[in-house]
């Protein structure tokens, strides 16, 4: 009979179990967010970024972290008094974990984040110094330790869509200039079932 009846409340237990955690909602889901920016500090370089937010609470308020690629280029050629670069590219690869803080109020989300990674410098071109009648193939890679604080304050227009602003100010300079950026970005959110208060 005592076995019948723990059967049972296990079994009432488990079901009860079951259904809350059916009906709980994810308030905050995983996130793509991709945008368009402008970047430096000496001359203006044009790129893309992406990033991939993972929510690590499920509060109103929550942090997260960020796997993020930014990478953005100048054409214009580099030149000194004796040589200059013809036909060139500038291109910034910048690879970072982006770990952040998220405050949400109604439809708008302010997202502070701390970028921590690398900025890759390429420079490929001809050089050339016409005094001397010199002309060569030129290519240039270096790596340099990035980091700095990001803003990213966001519209949310419905649960799976969001717009926003993009702000990432560097706190050192390197010798490549891997400057400021500043772009507009669009997130989407991935199986939103709950409108985020």
């Amino acid at each position: 009979m005592y076995l019948k009846i723990r059967i049972t409340i296990v079994i009432l237990l488990l079901l009860l179990l079951f259904n809350v955690k059916a009906q709980q909602v994810l308030r905050n889901n995983k996130t793509i967010e991709t945008g368009l920016i402008v970047a430096g500090s000496e001359t203006l370089f044009y790129g893309v970024y992406g990033k991939y937010v993972i929510a690590l609470t499920q509060k109103k308020h929550f942090f997260y972290l960020a796997p993020s690629l930014v990478t953005y280029f100048d054409f214009k050629g580099e030149s000194t008094s004796e040589a200059y670069l013809r036909n060139d590219v500038d291109m910034r690869i910048v690879p970072t974990t982006n770990p952040g803080l998220s405050l949400n109020f109604g439809k708008f989300q302010f997202n502070v984040e701390a970028p921590v990674g690398i900025s890759i410098a390429i420079t490929k071109g001809t050089l050339v110094n016409d005094k001397i009648g010199f002309e060569q193939a030129y290519s240039n890679t270096e790596v340099f330790f990035n980091y700095g604080v990001l803003f990213a304050p966001k519209f949310r227009f419905n649960n799976k869509n969001q717009i926003g602003l993009y702000a990432f100010l560097p706190l050192f300079q390197d010798k490549a200039q891997s400057g400021y950026q500043f772009g507009i970005g669009w997130t989407i959110t991935f199986a939103n079932k709950g409108y985020m208060q």
